[in-house]
């Protein structure tokens, strides 16, 4: 069985199922050179099934999901369009509160407050969404609205009497069991449509965000049963919008209940009011916390939409309460937002207490999912996250040592960018009911999923490259690789399919001496980031434990914070004694060994990480936009098809 997978949010992308096992995955971003971008380009869906080695004949399914409230746009009407009716090959159960009103929610956002609405509608030029997406959907500028297909966006799903608004107090009181019965409300979060693509008609689904988002991480986990929490920056924590408890079993599963928290939100606005821009604000806002102290937390704020409701609290009177304590404390309150002034006292602490209020509240709603999925009498040893929210590094540590749950899971494209992969596995599994696929329980899945890269595409490449490089062959490309870091050079390294997620994983890599503490200013000043933001190191998985403590090992996709137990590393060790960890082995490829010849070389299996691209923009997908980015910056040397690549001219190091 072969499905099509697509996501036309934020960090857009398009997943090819064969037989529940990801066949192809193409994330638009990284070839479109857009950070983040939204929409999907017909020719990011030929690129997929050109990588499965598909034919449009050959597909069974379509899954189709989305960003909250985000249309779908597809840049060719005549390639690809999508009809609000049945099709013959539906035969998956469904039941929706009512299929009208979902289909009335869908005309009715073609017809307002639409994406393209936003872009083309003078009334909205200065509106947030049109600041927040000017740069993800670049498209709009010199297109018509016409030239585009565009279909709504589906958020009315199931519904039960079990999801009252409640506290998270009210929702660990309550038994969910009836939520395992007859499968009601897990048939509930999809809707048929047909699907015109290349000439051929088959039948589609729509399936919810979070659904997606927890199928995607289950699905990947080689878990047989788990309790399951979703959770984004969607700021109106009502509903299932905002995330979901859910219960897996075996191929199944279960909707559980809306948990109704704003948490996301919350961090989004404080980061942004931070000033720390509107672009991944909630990333820096983590790194900022650790210069400071939490000195304005409140545990009045700890709970959900309803406890704050309940204790007339919102995120506006979390800022409020921080500068009002802050002016009571006797700060200064003149450098707040300035990002200038980042780095003085008010700034860092209400980030410190923006990060202890986030982890808190997180805490609580693992609690609270613990208790319901006792309640259900379920065994609660696993539990997977996903969402955005599931990028918060210190929080995922703390549930790893503070919950209940033993087994923690998250996959590395917990955000929005795993949302294909979801929609897709989602259908396969959980709405045509096929079993789980068998997976080695001692490796994690792969985080490599991108486009295969031929040896002659990279040929091709250095030689368009012309006069601007000059390069070598290497013997053994990673001994030289890490030579170069022993001897204190940044390098890039570039190696097969790229990594899904935010996080480079060694694939698509900056490299650096950890062992050096003038390695921090360095890098950023190369990557042309702020100066205070940190790094994370690689580690070989064997000696991870010797190095870092208080997070569950191994770490494969950098989702842990661990305490550095060592002096020798300042370059990753940030302000509070901490690094965001990925420990690595042979299934990392050739990266492993790069690091096992560094600790060769100098006793230490670490080399300080970070992603491969500039200020505002995308992860580099191909060998022509790595050779872009060594020839502009300050890289020492480029590691790309067993070659050492400098620039021409380039001063030695």
């Amino acid at each position: 069985m072969n499905i099509l997978g697509l996501h036309f949010g934020h960090d857009a992308a398009v997943c090819v199922l064969r037989d529940g096992q990801i066949a192809a995955y193409v994330m638009r971003e990284r070839h479109a050179r857009i950070k983040h971008a939204i929409s999907l380009e017909f020719k990011t869906i030929q690129a997929a099934m050109d990588a499965a080695k598909l034919g449009w004949d050959q597909l069974d399914y379509c899954a189709i999901t989305s960003t909250q409230n985000v249309e779908l746009i597809i840049d060719d009407p005549d390639a690809f369009s999508i009809a609000l009716r049945s099709h013959a090959g539906h035969g998956a159960p469904r039941t929706l509160v009512d299929p009208t009103l979902a289909q009335d929610r869908i005309q009715s956002s073609l017809q307002s407050h639409s994406l393209m609405d936003v872009f083309y509608n003078p009334v909205h030029s200065k509106s947030f969404t049109r600041h927040s997406y000017r740069n993800a959907f670049p498209e709009h500028r010199n297109r018509r609205a016409e030239d585009f297909h565009r279909f709504g966006t589906l958020d009315v799903y199931a519904d039960s009497v079990l999801w009252p608004g409640a506290t998270l107090a009210g929702i660990s009181a309550t038994d969910f069991s009836a939520m395992l019965g007859d499968g009601s409300t897990r048939h509930g979060f999809h809707h048929p449509v047909t699907v015109q693509i290349a000439g051929h008609e088959l039948p589609g689904y729509f399936i919810a965000h979070h659904m997606a988002h927890a199928a995607s991480s289950y699905y990947q986990s080689g878990f047989d049963h788990s309790a399951i929490l979703t959770h984004d920056g969607f700021a109106n924590g009502y509903g299932y919008l905002g995330g979901m408890f859910l219960w897996a079993e075996a191929n199944r599963i279960y909707p559980v209940t809306p948990h109704h928290l704003a948490l996301g939100g919350l961090y989004d606005f404080m980061g942004t009011t931070l000033g720390l821009g509107h672009e991944g604000p909630s990333g820096k806002l983590m790194g900022l916390a650790a210069y400071g102290q939490p000195k304005f937390f409140d545990p009045r704020f700890v709970g959900n939409q309803y406890d704050w409701k309940a204790a007339s609290l919102d995120s506006r009177k979390w800022l409020d309460h921080c500068l009002q304590q802050a002016g009571a404390m006797g700060y200064s309150l003149e450098p707040f937002g300035y990002p200038a002034r980042i780095l003085e006292a008010i700034n860092v602490d209400v980030a410190a207490s923006t990060q202890k209020l986030f982890e808190e509240i997180y805490l609580r709603a693992v609690e609270t999912l613990g208790d319901v999925v006792s309640r259900m009498g379920r065994d609660g040893d696993n539990l997977c996250l996903s969402g955005g929210c599931a990028l918060n590094c210190p929080s995922n540590s703390r549930i790893f040592r503070e919950s209940r749950f033993k087994n923690i899971y998250i996959e590395p494209g917990c955000d929005d960018s795993g949302l294909a992969i979801g929609a897709a596995t989602w259908l396969y599994h959980n709405v045509l009911d096929q079993p789980l696929v068998p997976r080695n329980q001692d490796r994690y899945a792969t985080p490599y999923l991108g486009l295969p890269i031929a040896h002659d595409a990279i040929l091709a490449a250095l030689d368009a490259a012309g006069e601007a490089i000059e390069f070598r062959i290497c013997e053994d490309d990673a001994l030289d690789a890490a030579r170069d870091l022993a001897q204190d050079r940044i390098i890039g390294w570039f190696e097969g399919r790229s990594e899904v997620g935010p996080r480079a994983l060694g694939h698509r890599s900056i490299l650096a001496d950890p062992r050096q503490g003038a390695n921090w200013e360095r890098v950023n000043v190369l990557k042309g980031r702020e100066a205070w933001r940190p790094f994370a190191p690689a580690v070989l998985e064997s000696q991870a434990d010797k190095w870092f403590t208080g997070m569950p090992l191994p770490s494969p996709y950098m989702l842990f914070t661990g305490t550095v137990a060592s002096s020798q590393l300042p370059a990753i060790t940030h302000a509070d004694g901490t690094a965001r960890v990925q420990t690595v082995d042979p299934s990392c490829g050739e990266f492993f060994r790069v690091i096992e010849h560094f600790f060769a070389q100098t006793d230490v299996p670490v080399v300080l990480n970070t992603s491969f691209n500039g200020p505002g923009e995308p992860i580099v997908e191909t060998p022509a936009d790595a050779l872009r980015f060594l020839v502009n910056s300050g890289l020492d040397a480029l590691y790309i098809g067993g070659r050492r690549v400098t620039r021409r001219n380039a001063r030695p190091s």
